[in-house]
């Protein structure tokens, strides 16, 4: 992970942090951050994708952090991979069961937010749910892939 650190710069670095102080919490839950990459492309704004692994289970959790920025929301993504590659985006997930209350961590409008204090809240509330609604994933009992909304870019 230290050779990309440097890297990192502003919003994305304050979030680096906020991720490095919450690893304890993770590591409860059995997941080890293995390290991040940066998603985005020359066109788009580059942004960190922190992966955690659980060696017990076999699930990745990818944590991705865009943002904002002029007119643009930013926020966070989180992605739940199975062994051959199924996906459950948890947003999508709680969205489509109704549990609607808990995504509001998920996004920020305001680029003047305090990204910090924004990273930190919502790491506490994905923690809660991985200790509730989505323990039964967690645990391997269940796993629903949801459908990823491409865009029209693919």
């Amino acid at each position: 992970m230290d050779q990309l650190e440097a890297t990192l710069t502003g919003d994305d670095a304050v979030v680096e942090k906020v991720v490095r102080e919450h690893v304890p919490a993770f590591a409860g839950l059995g997941f080890a951050l293995t390290g991040y990459t940066l998603g985005g492309s020359p066109t788009l704004q580059h942004f960190p994708i922190f992966h955690f692994f659980n060696k017990r289970s076999g699930l990745r959790l990818d944590i991705s952090f865009l943002a904002a920025r002029a007119g643009l929301n930013g926020g966070f993504n989180v992605l739940i991979v199975a062994p051959r590659n199924r996906k459950l985006d948890v947003e999508d997930y709680l969205n489509q069961h109704k549990i609607e209350e808990p995504t509001r961590a998920f996004t920020y409008r305001d680029a003047k937010t305090d990204v910090r204090g924004f990273a930190s809240a919502f790491l506490k509330v994905l923690l809660r749910l991985f200790e509730t609604e989505l323990k039964p994933v967690l645990d391997g009992k269940t796993f629903e892939e949801t459908p990823i909304d491409w865009m029209g870019y693919r």
